[in-house]
């Protein structure tokens, strides 16, 4: 066999060279014939045909075939790693690249023209053309200078990715923001029309999610004198709403009410196993249950604001109005759970249950747990805890409910030799192993008397029949918790009303120990 000398090419691969720059030659006389025909067609009746010259210079033609050549070294490299066979490369394959990344070019151009100013057919003068061809001129040579790194050439990521670029991502609107600013929306902008709410959610707000929503709600009508708010806040704003509630932090557990009642069935007494002999007649024994009902019931708050705050677009504005409607509404919740007095239009409380278990701390007759005044021991939480845990409770949700003057008669108890009992625990925020919240609806009288409650509060059921419904007036007049009399015109003020249709009931009594008359000072 012949050994070629050193210095000289093969002849197989020489043959090979000259087939690829002749396959080159003719694609670029190809390329060139199909650009003086389009450049003569764009000047035909025009002047300034020198500028469509220009376009197809050798140097432009050459940068050209080259991200051609890329784009169907691409293709053709996705086309055998899904198993096609390929053989060479054919003329036809790189005119059609030719041809899509001209296309491409000019729609970029077109475009760029189109963002940047609005131009009339018939004012398109010789100027914009010649601006349009430097443009596609200064395309090619930047697309040439990037042959170093073929998949990152200008016109490559055409074909090799449809995707389309991401727009920045907006800035993440809190739950609570996003409720105050739906409602300025639609009650106070929008004066209750959902088309006029969705012209200034996108006008003032430039949100164009919530002007959807808000067109979705102009196909139904409003109930109660008010609109619910978009589906799409709901469940964030509930969610947002209940998390921050005692009895939610502690445990209680959610349930939907359709039709505004619920039935919920119990076991007040299981079917035992019982020990028998040979012969014997096996005993029967009979579970029974009882029955849980929830009617809902209409929770409702009235939030006076300022015209200038309602009306500004503000962020901490909305921030602000949005907090004292949530905060409102948590504490109605709070205390409906703890202090109902039941019956047709308030839940039944843990405080107030009389099937509850109620302990008195005054009249325990151990000195060793509260004395007679009601000052209790560090022995008393015990005494507490095992008293509930007595009846098989779950353990999975206990937790106990306090105000702030007993949290920290607690913390300052301390041993003989003046060690604090439950300090470390409590600024974990757990007392004897359970976690506990402060709520200071539980109230401390003049004389030093207060309560807590401890319990499994998973066994607390808070039903809910519709979302939050709310209605903005800023002429109408409301009293205030005091008794005063309000007239949001003569005061330049405006009142929101939120209503949400709720009950709350335990499921299991027992699973709830209420302590009344603690000394705390």
């Amino acid at each position: 066999m012949a050994i070629p000398k050193k210095g000289t090419a093969p002849a197989g691969r020489k043959s090979m060279k000259m087939e690829a720059d002749e396959l080159t030659e003719k694609i670029k006389a190809c390329v060139k014939e199909a650009l003086d025909e389009q450049a003569e067609a764009k000047a035909e009746g025009e002047e300034g045909t020198e500028d469509a010259v220009a376009e197809v210079a050798p140097a432009d033609i050459s940068g050209l075939i080259e991200d051609a050549m890329a784009v169907v070294a691409e293709k053709r490299k996705s086309r055998k790693e899904a198993g096609e066979e390929l053989g060479d490369v054919t003329a036809e394959e790189v005119m059609e690249a030719v041809g899509e990344i001209i296309d491409a070019t000019e729609g970029e151009a077109k475009e760029d023209d189109g963002v940047e100013e609005e131009v009339k057919e018939d004012e398109v003068t010789d100027e914009a053309k010649g601006r349009k061809a430097a443009t596609r001129k200064h395309q090619t040579k930047s697309a040439r200078k990037s042959a170093a790194s073929p998949v990152q050439r200008k016109y490559s990521s055409i074909y090799m990715s449809r995707t389309t670029p991401t727009s920045t991502a907006k800035k993440s609107i809190p739950p609570a923001v996003q409720l105050a600013r739906a409602i300025k929306c639609l009650d106070v902008f929008g004066k209750h029309d959902p088309d006029a709410a969705s012209f200034y959610a996108q006008r003032k707000y430039d949100d164009a999610d919530m002007a959807r929503e808000f067109k979705a709600l102009s196909a139904t009508n409003p109930t109660a004198g008010g609109y619910l708010i978009p589906e799409i806040y709901l469940d964030q704003i509930i969610e947002l709403l209940y998390s921050k509630t005692v009895i939610f932090e502690l445990g209680a557990q959610k349930v939907p009410m359709a039709n505004g009642n619920l039935n919920i069935p119990k076991m007040t007494g299981g079917a035992r196993a019982t020990w028998g002999g040979e012969a014997r007649k096996i005993a029967k024994t009979q579970p029974t249950y009882g029955n849980i009902r929830l009617s809902a019931k209409r929770l409702e708050a009235i939030v006076p604001q300022t015209r200038e705050l309602l009306m500004s677009t503000n962020y901490s504005a909305d921030q602000l109005f949005a907090n004292d409607l949530t905060r409102r509404m948590e504490l109605g919740l709070d205390f409906g759970a703890m202090f109902g007095k039941g019956g047709e239009f308030q839940p039944l409380g843990v405080f107030t249950d009389k099937e509850v278990e109620h302990v008195d701390a005054k009249t325990l007759s151990n000195d060793d747990l509260a004395d007679s005044n009601g000052k209790i021991t560090a022995d008393f939480p015990v005494f507490v805890r095992s008293k509930v845990l007595a009846k098989n409770v779950d353990d999975n949700k206990l937790g106990w409910a306090f105000n702030s003057v007993l949290e920290g008669y607690l913390m300052n108890l301390k041993t003989t030799t003046g060690a604090y009992i439950y300090r470390d625990e409590m600024n974990t925020g757990k007392l004897l192993g359970f976690p506990y919240r402060v709520s200071n609806q539980i109230t401390t009288d003049t004389s030093g008397l207060t309560e807590l409650a401890f319990g499994n509060w998973a066994d607390l059921l808070v039903g809910e029949q519709m979302g939050l419904e709310t209605y903005t007036t800023l002429d109408g007049s409301w009293v205030d918790e005091e008794g005063n009399q309000h007239n949001a015109f003569e005061e330049n003020l405006a009142a929101t009303r939120a209503l949400m249709y709720v009950d709350i009931a335990a499921r299991h009594k027992e699973s709830f120990l209420h302590v009344k008359n603690i000394k705390a000072f």
